[in-house]
């Protein structure tokens, strides 16, 4: 016979993003894109298959991708054979998804926020000989030392280029999700220094680590 098919994206049981019917195709090529908003990766993306019909849909199987899985900034092919437990059906199918995992840009509420920092040092702007661009996310701190009792912030260096990340109030699990773009010249063996500093007050600030 043939189908009405249509997706659903599911996560945490709440649907996402429903797409349009490919009316009578038991090959339906979509060519939707869509942004999904994610707070956490420990979670899997449910994509679900309906046949639409006049009065309700009939289910015809569901798959599913576990977002850590995901590479940050590739598109990947991902090709999922669609299952469902009451069906006596051996093979349901198969679903072809791109799927990639970005950092959204920008300035949002509170934590979720992922802020992209393009400040620049005078002698950068005035030297363009620079070659490529390194992007750096400063995603999150784990069980920092004291961090519970002070103030963190983490200082990136590169070469004569330096950036401050915001300072966050006593958590030992800091979330700071900002990101960073640093000049990047082939001609030098820069390293990327990576320091760690605790805050007490306006005048005392200690390194905790590199």
């Amino acid at each position: 016979g043939t189908s009405d098919p249509y997706v659903k994206f599911k996560l945490n049981g709440k649907t996402l993003y429903k797409s349009k019917v490919v009316y009578k195709n038991l090959n339906p090529v979509w060519d939707e894109t869509v942004v999904l908003p994610i707070q956490t990766l420990d979670q899997n993306l449910w994509i679900k298959v309906y046949d639409r019909d006049l009065t309700s849909s009939d289910f015809m199987g569901s798959a599913s991708v576990a977002l850590t899985e995901l590479e940050l900034n590739r598109t990947t092919e991902q090709i999922l054979k669609l299952e469902d437990p009451n069906s006596l059906e051996d093979d349901m199918g198969v679903i072809v998804l791109n799927l990639s995992l970005a950092v959204k840009q920008g300035d949002f509420k509170r934590n979720s926020s992922f802020t992209r920092n393009m400040r620049l040092s005078e002698s950068l702007r005035k030297n363009q000989l620079w070659n490529g661009l390194v992007t750096i996310t400063l995603l999150e701190g784990k069980n920092m030392p004291r961090g519970g009792l002070a103030e963190i912030f983490i200082l990136l260096k590169l070469g004569d280029q330096r950036y401050k990340s915001k300072t966050l109030l006593k958590s030992a699990n800091p979330q700071w999700r900002e990101q960073f773009d640093f000049h990047y010249f082939s001609d030098r063996k820069d390293m990327l220094d990576i320091e760690v500093w605790r805050k007490d007050n306006k005048k005392h600030e200690e390194l905790l680590g590199t």
